[in-house]
């Protein structure tokens, strides 16, 4: 039986699961190993999964050369919508990858700001979507809150420096927001959309 609203599952045993797919993998992979199995396809996965963040910073360098002094945004920094939880967030790699590459990381998250600041040295916390977007060189969807989802990406357009828009979860309409004035790239999605 899956409780709405919670992203929790509760099984015929009534044991309780959390939907986690980082941590279950990774759960998953240890209890394979101490079993004394090689389990090379969660392996495999946790190697795609975290593909997927180098991926962002390579769009960001193919777009914009070198990423020092550049304003990068992250929008959202929860591993996933409706929580604050920061176990496993994308958000926390690609922010010190972005930091280490020399670019200043600002973020906006709707509830996961408050443990955010310890665990994210350096990254510029905004009160808000438009003003986290403000001057930015580019944007990074990370988290997809129903927020970033319905936003006015005409008015991010007109507050951002660069055009740049990476769809870390193929959330968005890539035809709305080029519409709007941006570069739309998303992350394992065919160039034609």
């Amino acid at each position: 039986m899956e409780v709405v609203g919670a992203h929790t599952l509760v099984t015929t045993g009534g044991v309780v699961v959390h939907n986690c797919f980082p941590k279950d993998v990774n759960a998953l992979k240890q209890l394979a190993g101490n079993s004394g199995y090689h389990f090379q396809l969660l392996g495999a996965v946790i190697e795609v999964n975290e593909l997927q963040k180098r991926r962002v910073v390579a769009k960001l360098q193919k777009h914009l050369g070198s990423l020092v002094g550049k304003t990068v945004t992250l929008l959202g920094l929860a591993f996933k919508p409706n929580t604050d939880d920061l176990r496993e967030a994308s958000s926390l790699v690609l922010a010190a990858r972005l930091q280490a590459e020399g670019a200043h990381v600002r973020a906006y998250d709707p509830v996961a700001e408050a443990g955010a600041a310890d665990l994210m040295p350096g990254v510029e916390l905004a009160p808000g979507p438009l003003e986290a977007v403000a001057s930015a060189d580019a944007v990074v969807l990370v988290t997809e809150w129903e927020e970033f989802i319905s936003l006015d990406w005409s008015a991010v357009a007109e507050g951002m420096n660069g055009r740049l828009l990476i769809d870390g979860r193929n959330a968005l309409d890539p035809k709305a927001v080029r519409a709007a004035g941006l570069d739309y790239e998303g992350i394992g999605r065919r160039v034609s959309q």
